[in-house]
């Protein structure tokens, strides 16, 4: 497709703008000839990608469409834009910071840094952020409403690779409270395997390939908050998961059994108040259909008291 990019100055108002332009247009044609050469002499196809991008990073098309929007992530170019303005634009350094700071990491999985940007979007918007927001893109970390959460997100995975390779994704709540063990469990909500991606596919297909089927997020009466992690694997392997039991799972151990890498991550949190009780409620009645929980505190033992509950002194 051929650029609408024109010149902010018109040729011939500020010289030395003109000489920019014909010194990064003279590079890029020279980035080109030594590309043309490499491509002749077979050389292997890192180096091809390198010198493409370099034959393009500085011409103002490139920017220009970049910056719209209108790009094409299989172009070698567009795909290094991408990758470097998360990893350097601050949004890789927040996930990592927020998952670090609500121990996301290591809680859920050993610290790691991401390869796949991985956003979650709730609804239809301009964002979910620290402020609040209707819906969309949701920055990690923030706090959501199970109303918010009762349908399946939207997931976009954007993989920096052309070829395609199956991703497994899975939700998980580490903070669900265990009736067996009196202490916190991870529970999966979600579970799909073989999800095609590459650099031009990072939405999930319409027809998911779904081990366990969502399970909205649904924090219990008496429980901290809930901190629920969208984790994104590679499948290294062919995968066969089988039968997988929602509660009780070692996410560490699960990637290992199935040669899983992990490549992306993204949490919210939520927890259980007045306002959205009806919520939590309803999901257990329509979706789960098992009697709702609460839990507390044990009362603390008076010794004092005796077994018809008389406090006595404690001196006689």
């Amino acid at each position: 497709m051929e650029s609408t990019w024109k010149p902010a100055v018109q040729k011939g108002a500020l010289p030395v703008y003109d000489e920019a332009l014909a010194y990064v247009e003279a590079d890029a044609a020279a980035q080109k000839a030594r590309l043309q050469a490499v491509k002749q002499s077979n050389e292997n196809a890192e180096l091809v990608d390198a010198l493409e991008i370099a034959s393009e990073i500085n011409l103002p098309h490139i920017r220009s469409e970049f910056t719209s929007g209108t790009y094409d992530l299989r172009r070698p170019v567009f795909r290094h834009l991408r990758e470097q303005a998360w990893r350097l634009g601050g949004s890789l350094d927040q996930l990592v910071e927020r998952a670090t700071l609500m121990n996301v990491l290591p809680d859920v999985v050993p610290e790691f840094t991401p390869t796949v940007d991985l956003q979650v979007l709730f609804g239809s918007g301009a964002g979910i952020g620290d402020h609040g927001g209707s819906g969309g893109d949701i920055l990690p970390g923030i706090f959501l409403s199970p109303a918010q959460t009762r349908a399946a997100p939207q997931i976009i995975a954007t993989a920096f690779h052309n070829d395609e390779r199956k991703y497994t994704v899975m939700l998980v709540d580490p903070d669900s409270p265990s009736d067996v063990s009196e202490t916190f469990q991870t529970y999966v909500h979600w579970l799909v395997q073989d999800v095609p991606l590459s650099a031009s596919q990072s939405s999930l297909p319409a027809s998911l390939n779904d081990v366990l089927p969502y399970i909205p997020p649904h924090p219990q009466q008496g429980t901290p908050y809930h901190r629920y992690t969208m984790l994104l694997f590679e499948q290294t392997a062919p995968v066969s998961l089988g039968e997988v039991p929602r509660e009780q799972m070692d996410v560490a151990a699960f990637a290992v059994q199935h040669q899983l890498q992990l490549r992306g991550l993204h949490f919210w949190r939520a927890r259980w108040t007045e306002a959205n009780k009806k919520e939590v409620s309803a999901i257990y009645n329509d979706i789960l259909q098992i009697p709702e929980p609460r839990y507390g505190y044990v009362p603390r033992q008076d010794k004092l008291k005796d077994a018809l509950g008389v406090r006595h002194s404690k001196y006689y």
